[in-house]
């Protein structure tokens, strides 16, 4: 029998430090070394709301196209507990 729940995580923003609950799986993130750089090899952290809204308003401004949010970033994502 499988009963369904939710994945929801809790990290410090990598741009502005501020706490953020997230779906690991959607929320935009970059990838840093130990040291808080920017790593393509590093891990992933995670970009809260006000900083990818920054973000994309800054693109706008440059005449670049937004990047896309997935649905559900910043929300719980329903799992089945055999996902986990």
């Amino acid at each position: 029998m499988s009963e369904d729940g939710y994945v929801l995580a809790m990290a410090p923003c990598i741009s502005c430090g501020a706490m953020v609950l997230f779906d690991p799986d959607r929320v935009p993130s970059l990838r840093v070394n130990a040291q808080g750089r920017p790593d393509p090899n590093g891990l992933r952290e995670p970009v809260c709301k006000t900083c990818w809204d920054r973000r994309q308003a800054y693109r706008r401004a440059q005449g670049l196209p937004e990047e896309p949010l997935l649905p559900g970033a910043y929300g719980p994502e329903p799992r089945s507990y055999g996902d986990i």
